[in-house]
């Protein structure tokens, strides 16, 4: 398994949390969310898994998967989301390590979805 691990930081992580297991609630194709005793929330895409945690400091996301490129793409999924439903507090997403530019390379720079 392949990992990696970001900070968003934001003092609504609580809403961004609760907006993600609205969103991962009403996925089709097998995407299954959870929450967990501690309030955070698994998401379980098959291949890979995020468990996300409302902190003091922001959005704790921690990513794994069998491999960098199927890490990548969840990587490139989860950042397009919550950058999309955090632009208007200029939500950014930074993982360590970033496997994207290696999944998009192996993808012929293409995004894929």
């Amino acid at each position: 398994m392949t990992g990696s691990e970001a900070l968003v930081v934001t003092g609504r992580a609580d809403r961004y949390l609760e907006q993600f297991a609205k969103h991962f609630a009403h996925r089709p194709g097998g995407i299954q969310a959870q929450l967990d005793d501690d309030g955070g929330l698994l998401v379980d895409f098959g291949g890979a898994t995020c468990r996300m945690r409302a902190t003091a400091e922001g959005l704790a996301l921690s990513a794994e998967a069998a491999g960098a490129e199927e890490l990548g793409q969840l990587q490139r999924r989860l950042t397009e989301r919550l950058e999309q439903i955090g632009r208007r507090d200029g939500i950014a997403v930074r993982w360590n390590p970033d496997f994207t530019s290696a999944a998009s390379q192996d993808a012929g720079g293409h995004r894929r979805h």
